[in-house]
């Protein structure tokens, strides 16, 4: 090995040279022969130590540092000029938030708003542990989940929502990154259906989760999603709340355009092909978008469906809109503890969030009302909560959706 190293020349600008050191290393190198340096990240190649572990490995077994996967959409590659043209389309649909000057641009999603839900930190996740005993047991003891069957008709959902604790669901099984993520999710549901005091609570969530498995897979992983989503909303930061929110308001987006494409009466499965026609179009993904690709009975749209979903879903899947829903969630009266107050947005970590940012660039003080602009705002706030809950303008809204990169 020595003569043929010592043999090449240090160049830049050729495959397999080192932008380092300019060492002329073989094509197909990971890292460089002479200092080491990263060349290129193959499948489960870990970034700190070069070491290539198996492809569906999260962390690396040699030094313990957090694998990413390349950037892309979970692995699917996007025509760039796609993402522009559907920008432009959204760009149609658009309009200036209240009190912003109309020399701006209409708001819309940025490129970034797209892509499936960023992967949250899986410690949220593994916090938690449910054995089958102690699920099935909990199972046991909402008797309504007791007569309900799969989708055959023939087998107790209770089966099918044990094994999917235990080893995930079988339409993934060729698929265990996301198998992994399902088992999580499903355990800390199960986790916090256990332990929650509200009893009427814990048995319409409890029959919510067992419903799903009397449809399809694809059914099932959005609904153990969704109620992840619902119970660990508290200990999310607030970017995770806020993109957990925008995946939320995709699926509704997508909900309607199937209700104005198909109708009433569509099945999971012509949601299915909505869900992957939005996608493959659009480039817009909506979560659980391989459950839907992976649906076996997904239905075949027919033209004048096709393009009906595509211009609903493109009416609906607007940032004004979104941006009004986080204002209309954050503005209501009271705070987070106040009986009958839900909020998506937990105002403390709003506030959290602010105190980080480069005072250069956001004014942490300006998520509260301003009594010299009340034009800013939709309405006024209460003067009880004036200085001491978060009350946001559309034009401080649109700013932390745009740092957030959610936003233009």
């Amino acid at each position: 090995m020595g003569n043929e190293t010592s043999s090449r020349k240090r160049e830049s600008g050729k495959e397999g040279s080192c932008n380092k050191c300019t060492f002329l290393n073989s094509p197909k190198a990971n890292s460089c022969e002479m200092c080491g340096n990263v060349l290129k990240i193959a499948p489960g190649m870990c970034s700190s130590c070069t070491f290539v572990n198996s492809e569906d490995a999260d962390t690396c077994s040699m030094c313990g540092n957090e694998i990413k996967s390349p950037s892309s959409t979970n692995g699917r590659k996007i025509d760039p000029k796609m993402l522009e043209s559907t920008q432009k389309l959204l760009k149609k649909h658009s309009k200036l938030l209240k009190g912003e000057d109309s020399k701006l641009e209409p708001v819309v999603f940025s490129i970034a708003a797209f892509q499936a839900l960023p992967n949250i930190s899986t410690d949220t996740k593994k916090k938690v542990n449910v054995s089958y005993k102690e699920a099935s047991k909990f199972i046991d003891s909402i008797k309504e989940i007791g007569s309900m069957r799969d989708r055959t008709n023939t087998k107790p959902v209770k089966q099918f929502m044990l094994s999917t604790l235990i080893s995930g669901l079988p339409l993934f099984s060729k698929h265990p990154k996301i198998n992994k993520e399902v088992m999580m999710c499903m355990a800390y549901v199960f986790r916090k259906l256990i332990d929650e005091k509200d009893l009427t609570r814990k048995k319409n969530l409890a029959i919510e989760l067992a419903s799903a498995f009397s449809a399809c897979q694809a059914v099932q992983q959005r609904v153990i999603y969704s109620l992840f989503a619902k119970l660990a909303n508290i200990e999310f930061d607030f970017r995770e709340q806020m993109f957990k929110a925008l995946s939320q308001y995709k699926h509704r987006a997508l909900d309607q355009s199937v209700l104005i494409s198909i109708g009433v009466n569509a099945d999971p499965h012509w949601r299915s092909a909505c869900h992957v026609e939005v996608f493959q179009k659009l480039g817009v993904e909506v979560d659980g978008y391989q459950a839907a690709l992976m649906d076996k009975d997904r239905r075949r749209l027919q033209p004048n469906q096709a393009k009906k979903v595509i211009s609903s879903f493109l009416s609906f899947f607007s940032a004004n809109d979104f941006i009004q829903e986080f204002i209309a969630d954050t503005n209501q009266a009271g705070g987070s503890d106040k009986k009958g107050v839900a909020r998506n947005f937990d105002l403390q970590k709003l506030y959290q969030w602010a105190s980080k940012q480069d005072p250069g660039v956001f004014n942490k003080y300006s998520i509260y009302y301003d009594e010299d602009t009340p034009k800013d705002y939709v309405s006024p706030q209460p003067n009880k909560d004036r200085s001491i809950l978060p009350y946001l303008s559309p034009k401080v809204a649109r700013k932390i959706l745009t740092l957030l990169g959610i936003c233009s």
